[in-house]
């Protein structure tokens, strides 16, 4: 991994607190937080015989434009097994910093969206008690819905697709899958 990526990516997040709001007459405030709870499930051939598991994340956001929206988030999810015949045991534990572009599509309190970015994961692999890490770039595409309430709380849903690929141990392995997850949060 190239070691300016993640001041990058934590520098795009950044700005999207900092420009300037659309001005709009009567519309949700631009800014919002949300906690994302759900599951990682992996798809990849290297992986796919492997456990379900945890997924949680806490992103910040602002709309830059009605319908256009950057997002920065931290998270974590997880997952474990043996490929089939295999006596190495492993488990995955991955801490993703993101960087998101949403496209949105207002109707009143509803909102659906695409979405699509790229992610610096750093991940630790543990095999039959040894561990290894190492940060790695990814990208995800996604889509998901939201309800916001007139108290600027919204709740939601969202599912994205993970590309992602790891070397531990000196063996490469594809992280590939999906997340979903059920989301809460706050327009400010």
């Amino acid at each position: 991994m190239s070691r300016p990526a993640l001041p990058v990516l934590a520098l795009l997040a950044s700005l999207a607190l900092v420009l300037p709001a659309p001005a709009t007459a009567a519309g949700p405030p631009p800014n919002y937080v949300q906690v994302k709870l759900g599951g990682y499930f992996p798809m990849s051939s290297d992986i796919d015989t492997y456990d379900s598991g945890f997924n949680g994340e806490v992103s910040v956001g602002r709309y830059l434009a009605p319908g256009f929206a950057v997002e920065g988030g931290i998270g974590l999810f997880e997952t474990e097994g043996r490929r089939p015949g295999s006596p190495v045991y492993r488990e995955f534990e991955v801490i993703p910093l993101t960087f998101s572009i949403r496209g949105a599509i207002p109707s009143g309190p509803f909102e659906a969206y695409g979405m699509g970015g790229i992610g610096v994961y750093f991940i630790d692999d543990t095999s039959n008690g040894a561990s290894d890490s190492a940060a790695d770039i990814g990208l995800h595409l996604g889509l998901g819905g939201r309800y916001t309430l007139p108290n600027h709380v919204f709740f939601g849903l969202e599912g994205k697709y993970l590309w992602l690929t790891t070397s531990t141990f000196g063996t490469d392995t594809r992280l590939d899958g999906a997340v979903l997850t059920a989301n809460i949060g706050y327009r400010f």
